[in-house]
Parts: structure tokens; sequence; C-alpha cells
């Protein structure tokens, strides 16, 4: 019987249990067990639904802390990504299909020049209308901008011009999902500093930098094009080449500032006087170069010439200093000349140096007599050279004699070149060496033979030698002038009294300065300078105040005219008189008679030179007949 039961009977009943019928105790005894089965069910039921529950509790709880971990880390990445997109230099963009905006940097903002409230209402109509308004070729642009849309591996690099002048680099890359486009990523760099920097090194490589004027590249890529359009049209042009005269001479005395504001000057002025179509270029120095396209024929051309000729008439004003320089100038024409652009320059550079050998301030057309003295002065380069090498040079000597006791108190070394079987006179090459360079070999060679020479006649017994030698402006300013004379000096065991450097005007012209302290070291060494040539070039009597020298040489185109001009008589009598002041011996070159001879005695002339006494003659002629004895 069911516990719960047997209390109840005990307790009600007093135990008489049997007094009840047995069918109900055995039904109450079954409702009760029944009971407690459907409890002890119900407890296991409801043990089993709490672990569930708990475990579906602890599982919803994992999901939220993980959802606020992921929570945590998006807001994080997003705060990072927002940084990052903000901390470059380049704008981004990210747009739906509609071209509305779905994500921006500030930066971007910023080139766009719009609110976050006015850029966010857009869409591809209201973009197409902003960008009509800020860049240059808007719809194309956009297009651009759009086509990756249609082919997702495309994402090309389109630079934008703003009419403000800026240049944006825009890049457009569209984004998928699943296979299906869903908008672009614009990535937006400002380039305009790039770009002025490219637009510069575009001009620089174009163009002249102290005059802006289209330079020898630019020049060449003009004449091609205008040949071939010449070509094309049966018609003329021409190729003018202008080089200023004495250029050199107002750097030197001015200073290099002056001369670029001259050539400034100079290109300006010039620029006025052609046609808009024509190509006004600087070679470099002072060398200028025209392209006078579609000429009627050479009358036209020599119009544009006598208008630049006549514009150098008028002085150009630098600062205080009013400069007048005049200019060399040498044409080539098409067809007449060829159809090489480069052959067109060549020749008439070739015109120009036959114009300034003409005189200066002058035009010349091209000739193929040019061509053959360009030759010529190429073949007298390489035979120069050779005779360096060959030995052809031979040195005679002319004597300087003291007016007052008719004594040879020196002598001049002067070269001549035997080619061969004829001799090249001293006017035919040295010009030449001078321009090409070989002068200084030649003058290298001078003072070496010199001194070889002064050796020989010290060794039979003459001690008192006194040679002058001619020395170059080329070799005086840019040579080593004073270590070649130091090498031959120690070589041949000479003293350097024995001798006399003999320099034109030209050689201190320019940097007084400097020709100062050059001679100063010769000086030292123990050499005198003497300026020859006095009169031909462009010094006055104040340079002679402020060189260290000892000797002034009247150049013989004065003393030719002394007989026939009293005006000359008066100019030498005059420099004679001068140069004494500043304790200066005088030398006359070139005279040729007794009545000139008289005249400079005269006149007080230290001494003369010249073949009225003797004409120079080689050196062992030379002992015999005035050292010997």
């Amino acid at each position: 019987m069911h516990k719960l039961l047997q209390r109840q009977i005990s307790r009600y009943l007093n135990g008489q249990a049997n007094d009840l019928p047995e069918e109900f105790i055995a039904a109450i005894n079954d409702a009760y067990n029944q009971a407690d089965d459907e409890r002890h069910l119900l407890e296991r039921s409801l043990d089993i639904t709490s672990d569930e529950s708990n475990q579906r509790y602890q599982d919803l709880k994992q999901k939220i802390d993980d959802l606020e971990e992921t929570k945590r880390r998006l807001e994080n990445s997003y705060r990072q990504l927002n940084t990052t997109m903000n901390a470059g230099f380049d704008g981004i963009v990210h747009v739906n299909l509609r071209g509305e905006p779905i994500a921006y940097n500030d930066v971007a903002l910023e080139m766009i020049g719009l609110s976050r409230e006015e850029f966010e209402q857009f869409d591809y109509q209201k973009m197409g209308d902003f960008l009509a308004k800020t860049i240059r070729n808007p719809s194309v642009i956009l297009e651009q901008l759009r086509q990756p849309i249609r082919n997702r591996n495309q994402s090309e690099a389109i630079t934008v011009e703003l009419r403000t002048g800026e240049y944006f680099e825009c890049k457009a890359k569209a984004l998928h999902q699943d296979g299906e486009p869903i908008g672009l990523v614009w990535t937006i760099r400002d380039v305009t500093e790039l770009k002025n920097n490219e637009q510069e090194a575009q001009y620089r490589a174009y163009h002249d930098a102290l005059t802006g004027l289209p330079n020898r590249t630019m020049f060449k890529q003009r004449l091609e094009h205008a040949l071939e359009l010449a070509k094309r049209k049966d018609e003329n042009l021409a190729v003018v080449f202008m080089d200023l005269d004495e250029f050199k001479y107002v750097n030197d005395t001015l200073g290099h500032d002056k001369g670029d504001i001259l050539l400034k000057k100079v290109a300006y002025r010039i620029q006025t006087l052609l046609r808009e179509h024509d190509t006004f270029a600087r070679l470099g120095g002072d060398e200028f170069v025209i392209l006078l396209e579609d000429v009627e024929d050479k009358d036209a051309i020599v119009t544009v010439l006598d208008r630049i000729k006549e514009s150098f008439a008028k002085p150009f004003n630098l600062d205080d200093n009013r400069i007048y320089v005049s200019s060399s100038i040498g044409v080539s024409t098409f067809p007449e000349d060829g159809g090489k652009g480069e052959r067109l320059i060549k020749k008439a550079d070739m015109a120009m140096y036959n114009a300034k050998k003409r005189g200066k301030n002058t035009y010349s057309f091209y000739s193929s007599n040019l061509e053959r003295y360009s030759r010529f002065r190429l073949s007298m380069h390489n035979a120069l050279r050779k005779a360096i090498e060959n030995d052809e040079f031979r040195l005679e000597y002319q004597p300087k004699i003291q007016l007052i006791d008719n004594k040879v108190v020196g002598v001049e070394a002067l070269i001549r070149w035997h080619r061969g079987s004829k001799i090249v006179p001293p006017l035919q090459f040295i010009p030449e060496a001078e321009s090409n360079g070989m002068i200084i070999p030649i003058s290298q060679w001078v003072i070496d033979q010199v001194c070889k020479d002064i050796a020989l006649w010290r060794s039979a017994g003459y001690e008192d030698s006194n040679v002058s030698i001619n020395i170059s402006t080329r070799h005086f300013q840019h040579g080593d002038l004073l270590n070649d004379i130091k090498l031959s000096l120690q070589k041949y065991d000479v003293p350097a009294s024995c001798l006399e450097i003999e320099i034109t005007e030209s050689s201190f012209i320019g940097d007084i300065e400097q020709a100062i302290e050059k001679i100063k070291q010769l000086s030292k060494l123990g050499i005198k300078v003497s300026i020859d040539d006095f009169g031909t070039g462009y010094s006055s009597f104040t340079y002679l105040s402020k060189l260290p020298i000892h000797e002034l040489k009247i150049d013989r185109s004065f003393i030719a005219q002394l007989e026939t001009s009293q005006e000359q008589h008066s100019l030498v009598a005059a420099i004679i008189r001068i140069a004494h002041i500043f304790g200066l011996v005088v030398v006359a070159e070139g005279v040729e008679s007794a009545d000139t001879v008289k005249m400079l005695q005269d006149a007080l002339c230290d001494q003369i030179q010249g073949n009225w006494f003797s004409k120079p003659i080689p050196s062992e002629q030379f002992y015999k007949k005035y050292l010997a004895a």
C-alpha cells in the first residue's frame, strides 16, 4: 500500500482500513502510485527542460557576445578605414550604379569643393551638370569614368583639367557582387604641380632660357616641317643665321649680366620685325637663326634683312649705357641650297662667317665657294697639326734697332711655314690657327724653338739675347702660358731675362685685372712684356697706366703713312710723347725708308723695326750677321 495512503488511513480511520472496501482502497492506492509516477515524470521533464533552456541560454549569450565583438571589430575597422582614407592625399569616392555617393573621404570633398549635404544629393545627372561647370570636356571625362562598369578589368587613369588651371588624375575601378556590377570606386589625385613641372620641362626642352625664344631643337623641328610643306606646295623658304658683331667686347667690358640684357633686347627688337608665322630662335651665345617660310623670291628676303640691319642703327639702352651693336647675317634658301634642314643651317652659318670676313654689319647669301672655303678651313686645321708633327715650321729673326746709336738691342722671332716647296705667309695661316685653336700648340713650338736658339747663341758666346715672341690672345687668356715658358726655359737652361713677350691689345680688353695679374707673374719670372700693334684695337692710354709693361710697339699701318699724312704724323708723335710719360720704350714697326727713320728720330722714337734695316732672316744667318761680330 502507498505510504501516503497508510498515513491517511492511520490518521483518519484509526488504522481500520479493513472496514473499507478493498476495491476502493486499491483504486486510491493506484491513484497515489500514478500520481507519484506522474510527479517523477514531471520532475524528470522539468530537469531535462531546465538543462536545455540553460544550454540554449548559454548558446544565445555566446552569440550575443560574438555579435558584440564583431560589431566592435567592425566599428574599429571602420574607424581605421576612415582614418586611412583621410590620411592620404588622394580623394576616394564610392558610388552606386546611379552615381549616388555611398562612401567618400574628406580629401575628395575638398577637391570637389562641395559640402557633404550637397555632395550626397549627387547622381550621374547632377554630376554631369557639375562637371560641365568645373572641367574641360566634361562629357568625355564622365564617359571615361563610367567605362569600368562595362569592362570590369579596365582601370585607366585619366587627367582632368579644371577651368581654374588645376589638374586632377582620376582612376575608376568597378565593384562587383556575384559577378554583377554594383558601383564604382574613384580615386582622385591632385597632379597640378606635377603637370606644371612637366609643362615647364617641356617648355625648357624647346625654348631658350634667357630670351624665351625657340631653341635649336624646336627650330630644327619647325624647319623640317616647313621643308615638307614647301616641297608639297612648291614654295620657297630661307634660313637666316645671325651673329652679333663684337658682342664679346660688350660682355667683357660691361659684364655678362649686361650682355644678357642686350641679348634679350635684341631678341625682342628683331621679333617685332618678323611675320607671325616666321620662326625666330636663339641657338646659343650671340647666335640667332630665323626661318622665313613662303617667301616670294630673293628680293623678299633682302627686304627682311634690310629691316634687321636698319634696326641695329638705333642704340640699345643698358641702364646708363647706350650700346650700338651690329650683326653679320648669312642666308641659305630652299630649294636652291638643298632640302636638308641641318645642311641649310650649316650653309647659312658659312654665309654668316663670310659676311663677318667682308667687314661685318652686312649679309651674305650662301654660294658653293663658301663650301670650298669651309673645306679649306678643315684642311688647314689638319695641315697645321701635321706641320707641327712633321717639323714644317721655321723661325726667322728681325732685329730691333736703337735710333740713338743704331745698335741692335733686340730681335723679334717670326714664324714661317715651309709646306713642301712653298712658304705659306703668316697671314694665310695665323688667323685660321687662331680660329681653330691650333695657335696654342704653334705658340708652344715657337717658345720652345726660341729658347733652343738662345741656348745655341749663348753656347757660342753671345749671352745678351733679348728675343721677342708674339703670343696670341687665345694663348694669353686661355692657355697655360707661364708654365709653357717655364718648361722651355728649364729645358734649355735659358735665363728668363732673355725673353720678351708681345701681346696685342685684345689680350687685356675685358678682364683687365686678370691681364695685370698674368703680366705681373711674367715680370716676377724676369720676362718683359710689350704691347704689339698699338692703335689697331680698343685700348686707351688709361689701360697703359694700369698695365705693368715696359714697351709699346706702334703698328705698321700708322708708320706707313707718316710721309704722306700730316694727321698720321701728328698722331704717332702724340703716341710717342704719351708713352714716354708712362715710362714706356716706343718701337715703330714696318719702317721701310730713311725718311721715315728721320721723322721717327725727330719724334724721339726709341727703336725701329722693319725692312729698311733688315728683313727677317733664319737663326744661323742672324747670328753670323749681327751677333758673332
